[in-house]
C-alpha cells in the first residue's frame, strides 16, 4: 500500500500491518519522510521517538533506519539499492530524488554525531526517562535501580517471610502462613509450599490488578475484623433458618395428601429439602418445574397450598436479596487469611523497595499514570527537558492499557499542531496478553479504548477520532501466493469460531501476494492422542523432502507451543544426525568451559571443600582426556592412625602437575571479574572466540558493578538463573532451527513446521476480583453463584480461543516457501477448531477421519548454486552434556560407551532413573510417592511416570521378589566394594540375612549371558569377604521375571 501524496493528510494514521505486508518498510519511510521532508531542520531527529515492545524490536528498527539513509544517502556505494524506497520517498513528498539523496546523507551524517538524540527505544525505556524527570514528584531516591525479573523480588520476599517461621513475635505471621499452607491442601494444590507462595505474591506484578491491591492494602485483615465478618454470616444464616423454621410449622400443621398437590411426591421432597437445610444456602432454592407449580392454578383435584406458598416466596425473597452478598462474603472469609497474606507480601514489598531503592518495571505506567494523564503536554516536556513532535508505535496491539494512556497528553499535544504521528500493529498477532497486551485498543483505533467510558478519555477520544483515519497494507510481500491465498480462505474461515470480543481482530485479513516464489502446503489433521516424541519421525521426513527439494537445513524452521515441546524434537533430531539451533542448545551452563570456570570459583569460594575439589577436577579431565583413568588416577588409598584404609583424591599432586602448584591455581585477585579473566588466562582460554566465556564474564562484571565483589552471592545468583541464560550463536546454513512461536514472531522462514496445534484451552487461572465489598480470589467455574466469577470465566475461555487463534496465525504466515503441518489433536484442546475449519475448505481430502492437504505450484524457485554454498559458516556447537529430561540440567557422563557431545538415549535415561527409584522404594505402596519426589527434584522425567509406575509395581506385585526381603536385617543399595587398586563392584541391591546374603542386580534391556556373569563375580567377591550363603538374582523389568543365578 502506498498513501497517495494528494489526499488530504490527517495527522493521525493508523496502519493495520497483517503479516508480511513491509510493516518495517513503512515505518522506515514514514521516518525518513519526517527527517527530510517539507520542514526538513538538520537536527530534526531529535524531535522524532519511534517505540516498539522489545529491546530486540527497537534495535532492529535502528539498523533498518540507519541502513536506510546511508542506502539512499550514498547510492553508487550499495549500487542503488534503495532506489525503490528512494523513489517512493520523492513521490509522497514531491521532492527530486537528488534532493532525497543529499538530505538523507545529510540526516545520516548528524545522527551518527549525535546519537544520543536518535530516539529509538522501547515504551519502557521511555516511561523510564518519564519517572525520572518526575522522581521527585514520585519521591522516588535518586538512585534507584529498576527490577526486570520481578519475580526474583516476590521470591527474595517469601525466602524472608519463611524464614521468619517460629521466631518468637511472630505469632501473626505464623498464623497466616498456616492458614494459607492449610487452604492450599484442602484444594489440593501441588506440595511445593515455596513455589505456590511465589505464584501466589505474582498477583502483585500485574497491572490489571492494581486497582483492586490498592484497596487490598486498605482493608482490615485483624482478627477483630475476621469475627465480625463471622457474625454477620451467622446473621445471615439465622435470618434464613428463621424462616425456614416457620415453613417448617405451617408445612407440618398443614399436611396434604401428595396426590392432590402439584407434581406429588416431587413438590413435597423439594419442600422437605429445603426445610433440611442448616445454613443459608448459594443453590438455587427452587427448580424451574417446581417454580412452576407454585405459580400454576389450582384444579378440582390439585392445587398448591396458598400457605405454603406464602412462606416459601418469603424465604426466596430474602435468598435473592442475600445471595451475592452472603457468597461474595463466604469467599472473602475462605481466603480471609491469603488476602492478609498478600496485604503482609505488598508491605514487605514496599519496604524493600525502599531500602534497596528498588523500582519494579511493572510499576512503571501505574507510578506515571496518575501524575501526566491530566497534565498539559508542556509541562511533561518541561521536566522531561525534550520536546517530541512525532511519535511512532510499533508492535501497538501488544501495547498495555496504561502505556497508551500515559503517552495520549503528548500525542494529544503533537496532533493538535499538525505534527503527524503513527501506530502500527496487528491485532491478529497479538499473542503477549499475559504481559498485559491488549488488542482491543488497536481495533478502537483512532478512537481511544474506553470500555470504562471515562469522560475525559471520551473527549480525547473524539478528538483522535476526528484527526486520524486507519489504513490496511493489504500486499503480503513474504510468503508465496499459494501459502497467501491458503491463509486467505483459512483465515477467514477460523473468523466464524472467534468469540464475539475478537472477531474484529480479523476484519483485514486477506492479502494480496506480492511473492513470485513457488510454494507448497501440506497438512494432516487427525483426532489421535501423541506424545511430543511420536512426532520426530514426522520432522524427520519433512525435513529430509526439504534437503531432497534444495533447501539447506538453515532454511527451516520447526515452531511450537512450549520450550519444553521443541526441546523434545531438538534432542530427537540431534540423536538422528541433524544440527539444531535452538533456544536450549544456546544456554551458557551447558558449556563445559563454563561449567569448568563456575567449578573454580566453588574452588575458590571454599578451598579445603572436598566435593567442590573432586567436582573441579572431574570437569577438568573431561575436558581435556575425556578419561575416567585420568581422573581415578589421583584417588590414592591412605592408612589413618588407627590403621583403617581408605581412599581420597591427592589435590596437591593434581594442582602441581596441571597448575604448577597451589599458590599459581590460588592466586591473588582485585575483583569478581578479575578472578574470572585470571583463570581464563590460566587456562589459556580466547574469550573473544568463545562467546559463553565472554557471556559469564559479561555477567560477573554486571554483577561486580551492581552489586559488590561477592563471590558467594554471585554464584548464588548464577545457580538460580543458569537455565535461563543465553547467547546469541550465529545461524547457520547447515542447522535446523527450533524455536516456540512466540519467539518466532516477526520473523520468516524459507521453510515453517508446525508439528502440533493442539494448544490447550483450559482455564487454570486464579483471579483476584471485586464484588460488593468483599475481593476473592478464586478460579472461575461454571457452577460459581456469583456473576462477576462466571462472567469473568466466560471472558478469559473467549481470551484463551483468541490467543491460541493468534498463535495459529503468527505461526501459519512465517513461511515464505513451504508451510507442513501436523495436527494429531485432542477433542478437548484447540486442535478440534482447527479440524473443524479444515473440513471447511476446498482442496481437502478426507480419508477414514484424516484430513490431509497437499497444494504445490511448483518447484522451489531459487536454488543456491554448489559454488554457493561452499563458504558456509558451520553452526557453533558447544561441547557439554544434556540431561534428556526436559529441563536443561547437566548429566555428568560415567558410561565410556557415550560418545563426545552424545545425548542419553531414551532407554538409557529410563534405565538410570529407574535404577535410581528401585533402589529408594522397599515396599509397594511407596512407589508413586517415590516417583513425584523424583520428578519434583528433577531426577525422574515426568514422561517416564506411567512406565516407571507399571513396571514397579509389576516387580512388587511378584511374591518371589517380594520374599527375598523376607527376615533381612538391613538392604545395602550400590554399595561399592573395592576389588583391587583399579577396580571396583556396585551390585544394585544387597539383602542382608542372619544366615545369607542376597544380591539384586536389575536390568531394563533383554537377558544377556554378561549380565551372570556380572553377577557371579559379585558372588565371588562377597564369598571371598566372608558374607554367608551368597545367592545371586537377576531381574528384568521388560520381562517381569526374576531368575536365579548359579
Amino acid at each position: 500500500m502506498s498513501i497517495s501524496p494528494h489526499k488530504p493528510a490527517l495527522p493521525f494514521k493508523i496502519f493495520n500491518a497483517s503479516a508480511g505486508s513491509g510493516k518495517t518498510y513503512h515505518l522506515v519511510k514514514e521516518y525518513i519522510e519526517l527527517l527530510i521532508g517539507k520542514a526538513h531542520k538538520p537536527d530534526a531527529f531529535s524531535g522524532i521517538i519511534a517505540m516498539t515492545f522489545t529491546n530486540k524490536a527497537a534495535l532492529e528498527m535502528k539498523e533498518r533506519i540507519i541502513s536506510a539513509l546511508d542506502q539512499i544517502g550514498s547510492p553508487e556505494h550499495f549500487k542503488n539499492k534503495a532506489a525503490g524506497l528512494t523513489q517512493d520517498i520523492a513521490d509522497t513528498l514531491g521532492l527530486s530524488k537528488e534532493k532525497v539523496i543529499q538530505r538523507c546523507a545529510k540526516s545520516l551524517k548528524l545522527i551518527l554525531h549525535s546519537y544520543e538524540d536518535f530516539n529509538v527505544m522501547t515504551i519502557d525505556k521511555f516511561n523510564l526517562r518519564l519517572i525520572k524527570s518526575f522522581g521527585r514528584d514520585l519521591d522516588l531516591p535518586a538512585e534507584f535501580e529498576v527490577v526486570l525479573d520481578e519475580s526474583e523480588l516476590i521470591e527474595l520476599i517469601v525466602d524472608d517471610i519463611l524464614n521468619q517461621l517460629g521466631e518468637s513475635g511472630n505469632q501473626a505471621l505464623n498464623k497466616l502462613i498456616f492458614e494459607y499452607a492449610k487452604s492450599n491442601i484442602d484444594e489440593g494444590k501441588s506440595w511445593n509450599f515455596k513455589r505456590e507462595l511465589i505464584k501466589f505474591g505474582g498477583i502483585l506484578n500485574s497491572e490489571k490488578n492494581n486497582k483492586i491491591v490498592a484497596r487490598l492494602l486498605e482493608m482490615d485483615f485483624s482478627e477483630e475484623q475476621y469475627g465480625t465478618l463471622i457474625q454477620h454470616k451467622k446473621k445471615i444464616d439465622a435470618e434464613f433458618l428463621a424462616r425456614i423454621s416457620v415453613l417448617k410449622s405451617v408445612f407440618e400443621a398443614n399436611q396434604y395428601e401428595s396426590s392432590l398437590i402439584h407434581d406429588g411426591s416431587r413438590t413435597v421432597n423439594r419442600i422437605l429439602k429445603i426445610i433440611g437445610f442448616t445454613s443459608f444456602e448459594t443453590k438455587p432454592l427452587f427448580t424451574d418445574t417446581f417454580a412452576k407449580n407454585m405459580d400454576k392454578p389450582s384444579t378440582p383435584k390439585k392445587s398448591f397450598p396458598e400457605e405454603w406458598r406464602s412462606e416459601l416466596l418469603s424465604i426466596h425473597d430474602y435468598w435473592t436479596k442475600h445471595l451475592e452478598e452472603y457468597a461474595s462474603l463466604s469467599l472473602f472469609l475462605r481466603n480471609f487469611f491469603n488476602m492478609a497474606l498478600l496485604q503482609y507480601m505488598a508491605g514487605a514489598l514496599n519496604r524493600v523497595k525502599k531500602d534497596e531503592q528498588l523500582i519494579r518495571i511493572s510499576e512503571f505506567n501505574t507510578l506515571i499514570s496518575e501524575l501526566i494523564q491530566n497534565e498539559n503536554a508542556p509541562f511533561i516536556y518541561e521536566r522531561l527537558g525534550t520536546r517530541f513532535q512525532h511519535f511512532l508505535l510499533d508492535e501497538f496491539q501488544d501495547t498495555s492499557r496504561l502505556q497508551f494512556l500515559n503517552l495520549v497528553p503528548l500525542i494529544h499535544n503533537s496532533i493538535s499542531e499538525g505534527n503527524t504521528n503513527l501506530i502500527v500493529g496487528d491485532p491478529k498477532q497479538s499473542i503477549y496478553r499475559f504481559k498485559n497486551g491488549v488488542a482491543e485498543q488497536f481495533v478502537a483505533l483512532p478512537k481511544i479504548f474506553n470500555p470504562e467510558n471515562e469522560p475525559n478519555i471520551a473527549m480525547q477520544s473524539n478528538y483522535f477520532d476526528q484527526m486520524g483515519a486507519v489504513f490496511p497494507l493489504e500486499n503480503n510481500w513474504r510468503s508465496s501466493p499459494l501459502i497467501v491465498g491458503w491463509n486467505n480462505s483459512f483465515f477467514e474461515e477460523m473468523r466464524n469460531i472467534l468469540p464475539e470480543i475478537s472477531t474484529s481482530f480479523y476484519n483485514s485479513v486477506s492479502q494480496e501476494p506480492k511473492s513470485k516464489l513457488n510454494g507448497r502446503v501440506r497438512i494432516i489433521s487427525k483426532e489421535e492422542k501423541t506424545e511430543t516424541k511420536d512426532l520426530i519421525p514426522i520432522l524427520k521426513t519433512w525435513i529430509d523432502e526439504c534437503i531432497s527439494d534444495g533447501f539447506d537445513p538453515g532454511d527451516i524452521s520447526i515452531l511450537g507451543s512450549t520450550n519444553r515441546i521443541c526441546n523434545t524434537w531438538a534432542i530427537g533430531l540431534t540423536n538422528l544426525g541433524y544440527k539444531i539451533v535452538s533456544s536450549d542448545s544456546l544456554l551458557i551452563n551447558t558449556n563445559l568451559r563454563v561449567q569448568l570456570t563456575i567449578a573454580f570459583l566453588h574452588r575458590r569460594l571454599k578451598p579445603s571443600g572436598v566435593t567442590e575439589t573432586k567436582q573441579f577436577a572431574e570437569i577438568f579431565f573431561r575436558i581435556q582426556s575425556e578419561s575416567y583413568n585420568e581422573y581415578s588416577s589421583y584417588i590414592q588409598e591412605h592408612k589413618s592412625s588407627k590403621g583403617t584404609t581408605y581412599r581420597a583424591f591427592n589435590d596437591q599432586q593434581f594442582l602441581g602437575d596441571h597448575f604448577g602448584g597451589y599458590n599459581r591455581f590460588f592466586f591473588k585477585y582485585e575483583g569478581l571479574y578479575d578472578l574470572i579473566q585470571s583463570f581464563y588466562r590460566l587456562m589459556n582460554y580466547d574469550e573473544l572466540a568463545d562467546p559463553y566465556l565472554h557471556h559469564l564474564a559479561d555477567i560477573a562484571f554486571e554483577f561486580g558493578q551492581k552489586r559488590g565483589p561477592d563471590l558467594k552471592f554471585f554464584l548464588e545468583d548464577y545457580a538460580s538463573k543458569k537455565n535461563k541464560i543465553a547467547v546469541q550463536i550465529p545461524e547457520s546454513d547447515d542447522a535446523v532451527k527450533i524455536m516456540t512461536i512466540h519467539k518466532s514472531k516477526g520473523l520468516e522462514f524459507p521453510v515453517v513446521i508446525l508439528p502440533s496445534m493442539d494448544l490447550k484451552l483450559e482455564n487454570r487461572s486464579e483471579f483476584l476480583l471485586e464484588t460488593g465489598d468483599y475481593v476473592v480470589y478464586k478460579q472461575p467455574s461454571k457452577h460459581d453463584v456469583l456473576d462477576v466469577l462466571r462472567e469473568a470465566k466466560i471472558e478469559e475461555e473467549d481470551q484463551i480461543l483468541t490467543d491460541n487463534v493468534n498463535v495459529c496465525y503468527v505461526g501459519m504466515t512465517r513461511p515464505m516457501e513451504r508451510l507442513y503441518i501436523h495436527n494429531a489433536y485432542d477433542a478437548k484442546k484447540f486442535g478440534r477448531y482447527f479440524h473443524t475449519v479444515l473440513e471447511k475448505m476446498t482442496d481437502v481430502t478426507s480419508i477414514d477421519g484424516t484430513l490431509e492437504v497437499d497444494l504445490n505450484s511448483g518447484p522451489r524457485s531459487v536454488t543456491k548454486n554448489a559454488s554457493e554454498s561452499v563458504e558456509t559458516d558451520s553452526t557453533f556447537v558447544p561441547r557439554s552434556i544434556q540431561d534428556r529430561l526436559w529441563f536443561p540440567h547437566i548429566s555428568l557422563q560415567d558410561n565410556e560407551a557415550l560418545g563426545d557431545g552424545d545425548y542419553l538415549s531414551q532407554e538409557m535415561q529410563f534405565g538410570i532413573q529407574f535404577h535410581l527409584l528401585i533402589s529408594q522404594i522397599e515396599k509397594r505402596e511407596n512407589i508413586a510417592k517415590q516417583i513425584d519426589i523424583g520428578i519434583k527434584s528433577g531426577d525422574v522425567s515426568i514422561d517416564n511416570r506411567p512406565e516407571l509406575l507399571e513396571k514397579l509395581s509389576l516387580i512388587f506385585d511378584q511374591e518371589d521378589y517380594r520374599a527375598l526381603f523376607d527376615d533381612h536385617i538391613s538392604v545395602l543399595t550400590e554399595q561399592e566394594f573395592i576389588v583391587n587398586s583399579t577396580k571396583t563392584l556396585r551390585p544394585d541391591r544387597i539383602i542382608l540375612k542372619k544366615d545369607s546374603t542376597v544380591i539384586v542386580d536389575y536390568k531394563t534391556g533383554i537377558p544377556s549371558a554378561k549380565d551372570e556373569k556380572q553377577v557371579n563375580e559379585y558372588q565371588l567377591v562377597l564369598s571371598a569377604m566372608d558374607y554367608p550363603d551368597v545367592q545371586g538374582y537377576l531381574f528384568y523389568t521388560s520381562l517381569n521375571e526374576l531368575r536365579r543365578v548359579c
